[in-house]
């Protein structure tokens, strides 16, 4: 399925080219709904070029088109990825990422998962767990990890990296990705956002789990 760039500019800035050499540039979510509700991989909103009193309606709209939505930010923040995913965007990412990166947005999004820039996940966090207050930790699933796995997702949901928590615990970047692999199945979590939140008892809207 294709993919498609919301931007008022108008055209492919050259690294969404780069990703997507097949995906398409709209200047407005109108010319969307003029395509009869077509069915799209995933949706790229470019709020950088949009009023900052708009943006929050704009993300709104594109969302109720039920697809997967990433906002693009000119300067991405932890307040405005909280309002975002709460609206249900899947990802939350700098209007300037790396092609491969945004290949790996993709990747996470259009398989169900959260993704925003790791160094905006502790922040993030914290503004949730001010405007959420967390509830206490669900022990009996958390019993369902293995010390170690139970050490990995404390890690996550302190903003770690795979070779953070590797250096953190002695174990290898492949271990952590084993470990990771067996948390995100026993938690029922996607993605080490989903994970993050989910240690932190923070519960998002759209968010299933």
């Amino acid at each position: 399925m294709e993919r498609i760039f919301i931007s008022a500019i108008g055209y492919m800035r050259e690294r969404w080219h780069q990703a997507f050499p097949d995906a398409s540039c709209v200047s407005t979510i109108a010319e969307l709904d003029a395509q009869d509700k077509a069915v799209f991989a995933s949706l790229w909103m470019d709020i950088s070029v949009i009023e900052q009193e708009s943006r929050l309606k704009s993300i709104a709209s594109a969302c109720a088109r039920g697809q997967p939505v990433v906002a693009m930010a000119g300067v991405p923040e932890e307040t405005e990825a909280f309002r975002a995913l709460n609206i249900g965007v899947q990802g939350y990412c700098h209007v300037g990422a790396a092609s491969q990166q945004l290949l790996d947005i993709a990747l996470v999004v259009e398989n169900g998962g959260l993704w925003m820039p790791p160094p905006l996940i502790q922040r993030f966090l914290a503004v949730s767990t001010r405007v959420v207050p967390p509830a206490a930790l669900d022990r009996p699933l958390l019993n369902t990890l293995t010390s170690r796995e139970l050490m990995v997702a404390e890690q996550v949901a302190q903003g770690s990296n795979n070779r953070e928590i590797a250096q953190t615990l002695e174990i290898t970047e492949r271990t952590v990705k084993a470990h990771l692999t067996s948390i995100f199945e026993k938690l029922e979590v996607r993605d080490r956002v989903q994970l993050a939140l989910k240690m932190h008892n923070v519960t998002i809207s759209g968010n299933s789990n």
